[in-house]
């Protein structure tokens, strides 16, 4: 109980950050497929829930709705290889875009070699793309390697949010532009 509290305490000063409305929804499934890195949450069309609405907790980004039922909606994670997150490096406001990889880390690609990007570096959303607003947590850089004869970085981050622990999330009601 005490775990819940704190946690639902997170989520409410996370709230307070975000400019826009947001609608709070507990996770009831994972993805019965296996297929995708998704997972399931009890709200749905009838509390205005819409297709690639941003999904956040208290420590980021999660993903976004990839599918809506009247009473229910799956959420593509940010760890899923379909999942794509216009980004910035916080430091040196250097774009790129977070795929997912695996459970534990995402790449970063599209880093040019000229980006300053070093290990330990924050990223966060970029706020174009239209999908999620400017400035939201996404991971840290975990590696930067070279690939010889390439013109980008090979960079893998670690996200924010932990995808396996999931209970609550917040998804913002923005819709695309």
């Amino acid at each position: 109980m005490l775990a819940t509290h704190g946690r639902l305490r997170e989520l409410l000063k996370f709230k307070q950050t975000i400019d826009y409305p947001v609608l709070a929804a507990q996770v009831i499934g994972g993805d019965p497929t296996g297929w995708f890195k998704s997972i399931i949450i009890d709200k749905g069309k009838q509390a205005g829930l819409k297709l690639d609405m941003p999904v956040v907790n208290a420590s980021g980004v999660v993903g976004t709705i990839a599918s809506v039922s009247p009473d229910y909606a799956k959420v593509l994670l940010i760890i899923d290889q379909n999942s794509a997150v216009d980004c910035l490096v916080q430091r040196s406001r250097d774009r790129g875009m977070v795929k997912g990889l695996s459970t534990e880390i995402c790449k970063l690609d599209y880093m040019v070699k000229a980006s300053d990007v070093a290990i330990g570096d924050i990223v966060v959303t970029s706020g174009l793309g239209g999908v999620f607003p400017k400035g939201l947590p996404v991971g840290r850089v975990l590696s930067i390697k070279e690939v010889s004869g390439g013109l980008f970085w090979d960079v893998e981050i670690s996200p924010h949010v932990d995808c396996s622990r999931l209970e609550e999330v917040l998804v913002i009601l923005k819709e695309n532009r």
